[in-house]
């Protein structure tokens, strides 16, 4: 691409309805409702005071908790010497922090993006998490649209860098003056594929999956801010006057809704206020709670319906719905798992000389354990043997043996042969 081409692609990206919803994505992920500011703006405008402003980080505590769910313990495992090498390689570059990091971004985004590169001398492989609001993607024209390139552009220290990035170069600009300049030589690269590899969440459409949740976090944001500027204020108050005022005292009072036109012999100045129930403003900030985790399909674990004691098959019945939902994420989320396995071999395997081997995924989640109450179960069930009644509670057979047979009391014989009078 030249450098006009760059620009122009990057400047067609940042105003598409992709990148934009992005943005919001992440106002929301901050706690910093974009409409809820835009209403406080304007009634700064009017200067319509107390003026309090509470966004909620409920997009944000439904994406970590699902994220902490699905990411927070990913498994690979291979052939004994590959898994080996390959585990290394995964813990100098921290993998689970970087699962954790993409598997979030790709939550919140519907887009993540893990860049796989060779550092110093020798060359150690490198595997970095980036932003997602930094890449603009670059596909390819066929049916299912591959990435074959990307640009990378951020700010450091006030300076702005764009990178561009296929499998057979790495191009080093810096933009001036809406120009970009060349910061370093470019770099030849050997790989079978673009070293940038796209994570997703959603199998249908460019949203995140929790995006259906937006406008009711945006409700409930808007309840608990009316709510806290309650407490100072008289709420639509109307205050009464007579025809004696004058316009230009009106016209000093913006802050009071005004009912005018009544004679002076009427009534006397008095405030009549306009007040929501504390009653029904819990119902419907509870049932706004209920739709998010609903139709997030998170559990929330902070209701009232959730405290106190609970079995954990009951709980297990709670995740239920979330877990599905969670096997749904992680089909469109493995595609990435898989690109950058590969990538990380093609490099073992040109820098090390080592041949990559075939490498299992297993996303382990974390639910309770109900064992203890099958157990106590299964003490009365006589119709089945005790190697299956092992099995029913997730233990393994032959470990269970070899461990009992160690745990066995050496027995001394000599302890049972009676001893004569002269013995003793």
């Amino acid at each position: 691409m030249t450098t006009k081409e760059i620009l122009a692609r990057i400047e067609d990206y940042e105003s598409s309805k992709i990148y934009k919803d992005m943005q919001m994505y992440r106002e929301y992920y901050e706690a910093r409702n974009p409409e809820l500011m835009a209403k406080v703006a304007d009634r700064d405008r009017r200067r319509k005071k107390p003026n309090w402003m509470i966004p909620t980080p409920y997009y944000a505590t439904v994406i970590d908790t699902m994220s902490g769910f699905l990411f927070s313990d990913i498994q690979y495992s291979s052939t004994e010497e590959y898994q080996e090498v390959l585990h290394d390689l995964l813990d100098k570059n921290h993998i689970e922090t970087k699962d954790m990091r993409t598997g979030t971004y790709a939550l919140a985004y519907n887009r993540a993006y893990e860049l796989v590169y060779t550092s110093g001398e020798p060359a150690q492989i490198k595997l970095a998490s980036l932003d997602p609001l930094t890449i603009i993607p670059i596909y390819d024209d066929t049916i299912e649209h591959e990435l074959v390139a990307v640009l990378w552009k951020r700010v450091s220290n006030g300076k702005t860098f764009i990178d561009y990035i296929d499998k057979n170069v790495w191009q080093y600009y810096e933009e001036k003056d809406d120009k970009l300049i060349v910061r370093e030589p470019e770099k030849q690269l050997y790989f079978s594929r673009c070293p940038v590899i796209e994570f997703k969440s959603e199998l249908i459409g460019d949203s995140p999956p929790f995006s259906v949740v937006i406008s009711y976090i945006a409700a409930l944001d808007w309840a608990i801010t009316g709510n806290s500027n309650e407490i100072d204020r008289l709420v639509d108050a109307l205050l009464i006057l007579s025809q004696q005022v004058k316009q230009e005292d009106l016209d000093r009072m913006p802050e009071w809704q005004a009912l005018t036109g009544i004679t002076k012999d009427d009534v006397i100045p008095q405030y009549i206020e306009k007040q929501l129930s504390p009653e029904f403003r819990k119902y419907v900030t509870d049932l706004l709670i209920k739709e998010i985790h609903k139709h997030s399909h998170v559990v929330d674990w902070f209701s009232e319906s959730q405290l106190g004691e609970a079995s954990a098959k009951a709980l297990k019945t709670r995740l239920f719905d979330m877990d599905m939902f969670s096997k749904r994420i992680e089909k469109i989320y493995r595609i990435g798992i898989e690109q950058r396995i590969n990538l990380l071999g093609e490099l073992l395997q040109y820098i090390n000389k080592i041949t990559p081997e075939k490498v299992t995924v297993t996303f382990s989640r974390t639910v309770p354990s109900d064992r203890d109450e099958l157990i106590n179960t299964l003490k009365g069930v006589d119709f089945l043997s005790n190697e299956t009644k092992i099995e029913l509670v997730g233990l393994d057979v032959e470990q269970e043996k070899a461990r009992l047979e160690n745990e066995a009391p050496s027995i001394n014989l000599d302890d049972f042969i009676p001893r004569t009078v002269n013995e003793a």
